[in-house]
Order: structure tokens, then sequence, then C-alpha cells
């Protein structure tokens, strides 16, 4: 009878584990599925997190990379004139945002560029710029290199000569210089000169650019209605030419039109590649950001004597 009641006990024992093991383990069977579901449902999530910090960290490197997609092919070919040359809408819309320009008295902006020059390596420059459309008139501060250095040009003023100081080294100390716009002192560090300077200039040059060569064949332009500068949505015009000729100063231009203003926010000029099958190396990138169009610019901000410059 007691062996009978010991087994009885060892039975009741058992099931008693076996109980308690699923009511502890199968819910934390059931809990793991589900958080990994879960982990694999934030991932996308956490990756554009990622991403989106490392755009606005470096937009620049964000623009490198490939733009949005291309205005559908059905739909442009639907659209255009056999008879129109290929440059035409690329043209239109140049002249479109040069237009709007000119309507601006002036502007102030972070102007940076970035050049390959005759000799050396790119040389990368980062700007305030203050614009005057009447009379022409420049106010530069650098922000990198040379930080600090100020230059003042007036067209029609100081002799026609740029006004220039340094913000530190030996330079500084002898105070403001006057310098030709197009001598070798002021064109060492630019492929234009300061009477080239602005968005309205920019576009002239490039409208002149594209119309001498429409009538090449050997043109591909393609429109990118969705492309981004940082967070700032834009229209792209790439423009390819495929060979070569003495009217076709590049190969490949890149032309963004800011969507809200139609502003040119940065043209991108490459070179033909040395080699076939090489990557076209970039010869000259100028970007206007943080545009302020709405604070009127007066004479004080063109005067050497204003007391918040460093002009000596």
């Amino acid at each position: 009878m007691r062996r009978l009641s010991d087994g009885i006990l060892a039975i009741v024992q058992i099931r008693t584990i076996r109980w308690l093991a699923a009511l502890v383990i199968m819910p934390a069977i059931a809990a793991f599925p589900l958080t990994i579901e879960a982990r694999d449902k934030d991932k996308p999530a956490r990756e554009r997190r990622g991403k989106a910090r490392e755009s606005e960290a470096s937009p620049v490197a964000a623009a490198k990379e490939p733009v949005a997609a291309k205005e559908d092919e059905s739909t442009r070919q639907a659209a255009s004139d056999p008879a129109r040359p290929a440059l035409a809408p690329a043209i239109e819309a140049a002249r479109a945002s040069r237009d709007d320009v000119r309507k601006l008295p002036g502007y102030s902006c972070t102007f940076s560029k970035n050049e390959q020059l005759k000799k050396g390596s790119p040389l990368k420059q980062v700007m305030v710029l203050k614009f005057r459309r009447e009379p022409f008139s420049v106010y530069l501060k650098f922000v990198e290199p040379h930080a600090g250095r100020e230059v003042i040009y007036i067209d029609g003023q100081n002799k026609g000569k740029m006004q220039v100081h340094e913000a530190s080294g030996l330079a500084s100390m002898i105070g403001t210089v006057s310098i030709s716009p197009t001598g070798s002192d002021a064109m060492k560090e630019s492929r234009y000169p300061i009477t080239m300077i602005g968005m309205e200039k920019m576009l002239e040059t490039i409208v002149a650019d594209w119309e001498a060569s429409q009538k090449h064949s050997t043109v591909k332009v393609d429109r990118y209605p969705k492309a981004k500068i940082g967070e700032t949505e834009c229209v792209m015009f790439e423009v390819v030419f495929s060979q070569a000729h003495e009217s076709i100063k590049f190969h490949k231009t890149r032309l963004y039109f800011d969507k809200k203003s139609n502003l040119p926010r940065r043209v991108e000029q490459y070179a033909f590649p040395a080699k076939a099958g090489e990557q076209p190396p970039l010869v000259e990138e100028y970007s206007y950001s943080d545009v302020k169009t709405d604070a009127p610019l007066a004479d004080r901000d063109f005067d050497v004597k204003n007391e918040s410059y460093g002009f000596k």
C-alpha cells in the first residue's frame, strides 16, 4: 500500500513540474517570435532615421548620390516635337529662372564653389554673399578657407577695382588693398572674375553655351522632377553631350532649380573623360543656399566704412 501511495505521489509531482514548466516557458516561447517580428518591422524605420541623419549632416554628399527618377520617358516623348531641339526644355527652364532672378533687386545667401583651376587640386570655397543688381554690387565674407577675408566690388566705383582685406596673417597688417578683378592675384583662386558672380550671370552663361551647341544631335537631355539638395525639393536638368565639339564646353551639366522659388540652387559642370569608360571629372560647381530675398540691401552693405565689417 505504501508503494502504491509513493507511486501516485511521484506521478503527481512529475505532472505538477510539467504544468509549472509549461506555465513559465510557453509564454516566453510565444513572445519570442513577436519580439523578432517587432524588431524586423522597426528595422526599416531605424534605417530610414539613420539615412535621414546622414543626409542632414552632409547635404552635399547626399546630393552626390543618384538623383530621383527621371521624368517618364514615354510621357516625355509623347509631349515632344520631333522638330524641336532636344535642348529646348532645358534652355526654356534656365531662361524662366533667369527672368525670376532679374525681378530681385538683391539677395543674400551662402555661396559655395568647387573649381578645378589650371594648376593644382580642386579649390573649394564657402562665402557669405550679398548681391545687389543695380548698381552691380558684391560683398563677400569668406567662411573657408581664409576665414574672415572680406571683398567688396561695385561697378563703376573704386576705379573698377575690388576692395580686399585679410583677417589674419601678415597681409592683415597691410589693411585694405585694391585689386583688379581680372588681374593675376584675383584670378589665381577663381575660374571667373567677380564681375561674373551671381545667379543671373551664371544662368546667362549656361543659356549662351546651350544655345551655341543646341544644333548638335549628340545631346541627351533628362529632367528629374523630384531631385533634392539636402531637404530642398528641386527640378534638375541633366544635359549630356556624347561627342566633343569646339562649341561644347562641357560633357555634362546638371542644373538644379528650387521648386518653390524657381531660383537656381546649383550647377555642376563635368569635362569629357580622358578615356572611354572613365567617370567625367567635375570642373566647376556653384551652389546658392539659405537665399534671402526679403531683406533690402543698402549702400552701407557695400561700404568699406561699415562698422560691422573689418576693413581698415
